[in-house]
């Protein structure tokens, strides 16, 4: 009976040992299964553009008045002046948009026969810098291109390249970025589902540059591109998301 008994304690302690190691070895198993589920994930990049129309235009021009005299480089300005003023208001331009900027005033002398200059003067420049800047960027396109038919009349003035930006790249910032990670979400959707998975919750999402470019341009910088030579532009930016798998 003794001997009975402790077999008895022997087989209940091997089954033990056995119930253990199974249990220990099902929980191993999953705790594996679980890490190596949450190691597996997939990374997309997402990419949305919005094109805008600029709301704000800016350019500049500048009218030289040359002389023997200081009197007369002054007399020939303000004859410019006049002239670029008419041509400014005919444009459909009112004189809010107009800023003129300070008289600039050069000296040029004369050189002697090793090139040095002279205390003799041969001629003064005067010039007058005007800014024009407007929310109605239609204006300035039709006019920047024809300032220069003054020069025909003798006026010596200089036509700026006309600047266009948008106010509200902020709003579209945001609305762009949640496209973008709507767009990387269906791509990563695509793959896993190909491959016979699905994904589940996101694991990180990083924000690249906002790139401001002229219509259909493929032009990125890392420090982002902000063309101001269009009227229509192009507000871009990719996302790149990491998502878990199941």
């Amino acid at each position: 009976m003794a001997f009975n008994s402790a077999a008895v304690i022997a087989l209940g302690i091997v089954a033990s040992i056995v119930t253990s190691t199974i249990v220990a070895s099902k929980a191993y198993s999953s705790k594996f299964e679980n890490a190596s589920k949450a190691q597996q994930s997939i990374v997309v990049k997402g990419k949305a553009t919005k094109q805008v129309r600029s709301d704000q235009g800016n350019w500049w021009i500048t009218v030289n008045g040359n002389g023997v005299t200081i009197q007369d480089a002054h007399e020939i300005l303000t004859s410019g002046m006049g002239r670029v003023d008419k041509f400014l208001i005919d444009s459909g331009f009112t004189p809010d948009e107009i800023t003129q900027g300070a008289i600039s005033t050069i000296v040029h002398y004369d050189r002697d026969e090793d090139g040095n200059k002279t205390r003799d003067v041969v001629e003064y420049e005067l010039s007058q810098h005007y800014t024009v800047s407007t929310t109605e960027v239609d204006k300035i396109a039709a006019t920047a291109g024809s300032v220069t038919d003054l020069l025909k009349d003798g006026i010596f003035v200089i036509g700026g390249t006309p600047s266009y930006t948008y106010s509200g790249v902020s709003d579209v910032k945001v609305a762009i970025l949640a496209d973008a990670a709507n767009n990387a979400r269906v791509r990563a959707e695509e793959v896993t589902a190909k491959a016979g998975g699905e994904i589940s919750r996101i694991k990180d999402i990083r924000q690249g540059v906002i790139q401001i470019t002229t219509p259909n341009s493929t032009r990125v910088t890392s420090y982002g591109v902000n063309d101001t030579s269009t009227i229509m532009k192009d507000v871009s930016v990719v996302v790149t998301v990491e998502f878990g798998i199941d």
